[in-house]
């Protein structure tokens, strides 16, 4: 790796550490802070090294996407740390797409069943409309996207970088 290289990317980590300073403060430094996320009735308590994976993915990705863009593929290293953070991108997509899928199912597929003294009585309800399954096709289609990228970047990475045979 060269030098300018190592600055790049010790440079992208600092920008890092300071958003996520900005974002969570001083303690989402702290190995055992957390985010309380409050649903409905319902509290979501993530630790805060997940989010400090994703914006660090998140900031690696644009970064780096940049400089492979203005160099056209020419710059190895920097191929590699896209299709690295790209991966990684991916994976943490998948993640959240799953966790949708929770909300969606939580949200779409309840009902209530009267007591048994009421007799025949039923109620017809109807569940709220919410745009859920809406994101989660735009979530799709995002991985669907970044795949094909992840393709076309090791296409122009091998077509540059060819092993002198």
């Amino acid at each position: 790796m060269k030098k300018k290289e190592l600055f790049w990317f010790i440079g992208t980590t600092i920008l890092v550490l300071i958003l996520n300073t900005l974002i969570f403060g001083i303690n989402g430094l702290n190995a055992d802070a957390t985010l309380d996320i409050n649903i409905h009735d319902t509290y979501f308590i993530i630790p805060n090294y997940h989010f400090i994976l994703l914006l660090a993915v998140l900031v690696f990705f644009g970064v780096y996407l940049v400089r492979t863009l203005r160099s056209n593929f020419k710059n190895l290293t920097a191929n590699l740390i896209v299709m690295i953070a790209t991966l990684l991108l991916i994976l943490v997509l998948i993640g959240l797409d799953s966790i949708l899928d929770a909300f969606i199912t939580q949200t779409t597929s309840w009902s209530i069943y009267p007591p048994l003294s009421a007799g025949e009585v039923e109620q017809d309800i109807k569940p709220k409309e919410n745009n859920l399954g809406i994101l989660s096709s735009a979530l799709f289609y995002t991985l669907i996207v970044l795949l094909m990228f992840l393709a076309f970047c090791g296409f122009k990475t091998g077509q540059n970088h060819k092993p002198n045979t």
